[in-house]
């Protein structure tokens, strides 16, 4: 009864008292010496597939795509932004995209390997958020928490992060793999910000008891809301950090 009943009311503050959540760096305790060089690389090919499968399917005025599967959604969103991409990138760090992500609570990277110039290569990184969309807390649906390995890619025209979901302390995810990538648009003016999404999470209990996921027309009509929520303040949280606003939900303990 007493879990019950903190699950509800840590519920009532997401929901209604967002500003009081507590964040900060979660600590790191996968050991990243069990990964290999191959380890951060192997989830490209998967994901150049996924994003070959949305690229075929037409996008919505807001430049997102889906792929509903049984129990895992493929996702595609990108915003094109009027900002040269060398002033872009001089200021947006694609090492930390976990940070952007809605709702996110703490970051805690590893860096594992560099490049010549020092920028970060292989890095594995526990990203900690509130549940999406927030409402769900009120099924049972817990904080995500996911470890990652990211292998970070730099070119002249674009920057991109690889994401490959290795361990979830609390279960709250199956698979959160994909990427981020900082490219410069094509007239060469401004800067295009993409995400790809393959995300499998489990149904929040209170949503399995009752089978409500059994309706798949309605599954489909709230888990497009939640993304397009997800995505429209992940790209504004993008775009806050290059005009060095701050962009963090709750805030910091102490």
């Amino acid at each position: 009864m007493r879990q019950i009943s903190a699950a509800f009311a840590r519920a009532v503050q997401i929901v209604f008292a967002k500003r009081t959540v507590l964040r900060g760096e979660p600590p790191f305790a996968i050991d990243l010496g069990l990964y290999h060089e191959a380890d951060y690389e192997k989830i490209i090919p998967s994901l150049e597939d996924v994003e070959r499968r949305l690229k075929a399917v037409p996008a919505d005025r807001r430049g997102m795509r889906w792929i509903h599967l049984h129990d895992t959604v493929l996702f595609y969103g990108e915003r094109t932004f009027a900002v040269p991409y060398d002033d872009f990138v001089s200021r947006v760090d694609i090492g930390h995209v976990g940070r952007f992500y809605r709702d996110s609570l703490g970051v805690a990277t590893e860096v594992v390997a560099r490049d010549a110039e020092g920028r970060p290569v292989h890095q594995g990184v526990r990203v900690v958020a509130l549940p999406q969309p927030n409402y769900a807390a009120f099924f049972g649906k817990v904080d995500l928490d996911v470890y990652k390995l990211e292998k970070v890619e730099y070119s002249a025209d674009e920057q991109r992060v690889w994401m490959l979901t290795v361990h979830s302390p609390n279960g709250s995810a199956v698979c959160d793999d994909g990427y981020m990538s900082f490219a410069r648009s094509a007239d060469g003016s401004g800067t295009v910000v993409a995400f790809l999404a393959c995300q499998n999470f489990p149904i929040p209990p209170l949503m399995a008891l009752t089978r409500m996921d059994r309706w798949t027309w309605f599954k489909n009509l709230i888990t497009e809301a939640a993304y397009r929520r997800f995505c429209d303040v992940m790209m504004r949280n993008v775009l806050d950090c290059y005009n060095g606003n701050d962009f963090h939900v709750g805030r910091v303990k102490g």
